[in-house]
């Protein structure tokens, strides 16, 4: 049928369309095509960015063989293996391949070892031969060296080696072995629950056995304290070694003395100080003024400044952050830049950090589960704790002893409480404090209610102190015993807590309650004085049959000496933390009344007293 003149312009129109649509086709197909490619291109890319380098086990085998077998004293170029001997053959069981490196990162369990390792040295305490600097520079600027890496692994597993002898053997615990007192390590044995010194090669085989039950992670842990007290100190640990580390810190003049409303050129150091030490507390909004920071930079010595420029100030927020910096550290709170303030403010952080580093080893001590219901004493802080589920029971004072006959640090179990008791007096004290006040007036003994003893033939006897020449008698010749009766003048007091242990060490009242109103209470004889003995004995007896309050306070009235046994036993820790982490979270910081913070070889940080 012929087409129709319309009809044809149609086609017409049709064809023309086709023919320039095929064009335009080719070249849609060919971006799509370039599109497809470049992100295929990109893929790659990505893919081999986040690809993990593979370190091949023959490559690990080579290097792990050199480092241990041609070069185990220069390792990384310059350290010296420890343990070869036993590092060698437990990699020859693996062969050779990494337990701390996967290929060319750090492992968790690596991660975790190298935390350990650095808060374990922190304190400079001890040479600990983890050669530390070493690892430090290695892990820093790991590459796809397997070299490298296979040298991380071997210092790695030295250092473990070396700290878990460490802390295996009871060698990582401060203030033991102190002659104050009859010595054992009491915390030692606790520690370990062994007689016999843990063997490097038990403790490969005890790291094989972790790795074998994929428990390498546990391993560094079991190692190591959890303890929450523990744990916060490591995070104050680390802010203090940062303040170091940045290189803005310098002490403040000797001689400067600031309080509110003042000015001076150093006032923004000493807000940026605060601000370090978490006193001064950021405002919600301070990032968004640019002035921040420069409130924080004090000028030069010599630089030309506008002491009326607010950052120079002395203001009340500045006040009020000092006397936080003073309630951490037990000062006179007055907000004011005094010279106790400023002596514990010019302590350099990396002074601070190892006494928070000596102070986290404190926790090795104690065992990791303190009990739900425990006594805890604090003698840096003279205080004492009765602890019921986590919280404070009870909190009071105590008298810690004096720096002749220091306090052990002890883990011990109160078993037994005595009313009312009678003081069989140590015959160190019978001679030193009491023998000169008998030879000066025999009536002593009488007037303080002292019986005086001695034993013939196997058989106690009491003497008349007036038959005696007292003049023959001195510290080398006491053929005597002392027995002090219950009443108002026994130095015991009305109560006393036993926990058994061989430096005779407990916990008692005082005939003289008065001492507490001193804030430095380090005046026993080593035995630990309480501030509420009653308030105690009620709080352990609970629930004890017949033993209410005024059961307990007839019973001492009437000086009716009474021992009574604990059902279930209350574990007390006699501690000496002078840096603690408080329960609003702030570093607490005390005096080292007993210089136990003795730390390579320098003098205690107590700066108030200089």
């Amino acid at each position: 049928m012929p087409h129709r003149p319309w009809m044809r312009s149609i086609l017409q129109s049709m064809n023309s369309t086709n023919l320039s649509q095929k064009p335009q086709r080719v070249i849609a197909l060919t971006g799509l095509i370039g599109l497809v490619c470049l992100v295929l291109l990109f893929a790659a890319l990505a893919a081999s960015i986040n690809t993990k380098p593979y370190m091949p086990p023959k490559v690990a085998q080579k290097y792990m063989e050199e480092w241990l077998i041609e070069s185990a004293r220069r390792v990384a170029g310059e350290v010296r293996l420890k343990h070869v001997q036993a590092i060698e053959p437990f990699y020859l069981r693996r062969d050779y391949q990494p337990v701390w490196m996967d290929s060319y990162e750090l492992t968790d369990a690596a991660k975790d070892l190298l935390q350990v390792l650095r808060e374990t040295a922190a304190d400079d305490w001890r040479q600990y031969g983890y050669e530390l600097p070493t690892l430090e520079r290695e892990t820093s600027r790991l590459s796809n060296l397997p070299k490298q890496a296979t040298a991380v692994e071997v210092l790695l597993t030295d250092a473990f080696i070396t700290y878990a002898e460490q802390a295996l053997n009871a060698e990582l615990l401060p203030d033991t072995g102190e002659g104050d007192h009859a010595i054992r390590k009491v915390a030692a044995t606790q520690s370990t629950g062994l007689s016999e010194r843990i063997s490097e090669d038990q403790i490969v085989n005890l790291l094989a056995e972790s790795i074998r039950r994929n428990e390498l992670d546990s391993l560094v842990e079991k190692l190591t304290p959890s303890h929450p007290g523990y744990l916060k100190l490591r995070k104050q640990l680390n802010r203090y070694l940062a303040i170091s580390n940045s290189g803005r810190w310098y002490p403040l003049p000797d001689d400067l003395v600031l309080k509110a409303g003042d000015s001076h050129r150093l006032v923004p150091h000493l807000r940026w100080m605060l601000s370090q030490y978490g006193d001064l507390k950021k405002g919600a909004l301070s990032w968004l003024f640019k002035e921040a920071e420069e409130h924080t930079l004090a000028p030069s010595e010599h630089a030309t400044i506008d002491l009326s420029r607010p950052e120079f100030l002395f203001d009340d927020t500045l006040a009020a952050a000092l006397k936080s910096f003073q309630q951490r550290h037990k000062l006179s709170e007055n907000g004011e830049l005094d010279q106790a303030t400023l002596a514990w403010l010019n302590v350099p952080p990396y002074q601070m950090a190892q006494k928070i580093a000596l102070n986290m080893k404190r926790w090795r001590h104690l065992p990791r589960e303190l009990g739900d219901r425990h006594v805890m004493v604090n003698m840096a802080d003279y205080r004492l704790q009765l602890m019921n589920g986590g919280s404070a029971e009870l909190d009071m004072k105590v008298i810690i002893g004096n720096l002749d006959r220091r306090t052990p640090v002890m883990s011990h179990k109160i078993s037994t409480l005595e009313l009312a008791p009678t003081w069989s007096v140590p015959r160190r004290i019978a001679v030193t404090s009491l023998l000169p006040k008998i030879r000066r007036n025999p009536g002593y003994l009488k007037s303080k209610g002292y019986q005086l003893i001695t034993r013939v033939n196997g058989v106690d006897q009491f003497v008349n102190p007036y038959d005696v020449d007292w003049s023959k008698v001195s510290a080398n010749y006491f053929p005597y015993r002392l027995v002090q009766k219950a009443g108002d003048d026994n130095a015991l007091g009305t109560i006393k807590f036993l926990f058994p242990n061989n430096k005779d060490i407990y916990l008692h009242d005082t005939s003289q309650p008065q001492l507490f109103n001193l804030d430095k209470r380090a005046l026993s004889s080593g035995c630990v004085r309480v501030e509420k003995p009653r308030l105690l004995a009620e709080k352990l007896l609970r629930g004890y049959q017949g033993w209410t309050r005024n059961n307990i306070d007839s019973a001492i009235d009437q000086n009716r000496t009474t021992r009574i046994r604990l059902q279930d036993e209350v574990p007390v820790y006699l501690m000496y933390w002078t840096t603690w982490v408080d329960d609003d979270g702030n570093l607490q910081v005390r005096d080292d009344v007993y210089n136990r913070d003795l730390i390579a070889g320098r003098p205690a940080i107590n700066p108030v007293t200089l």
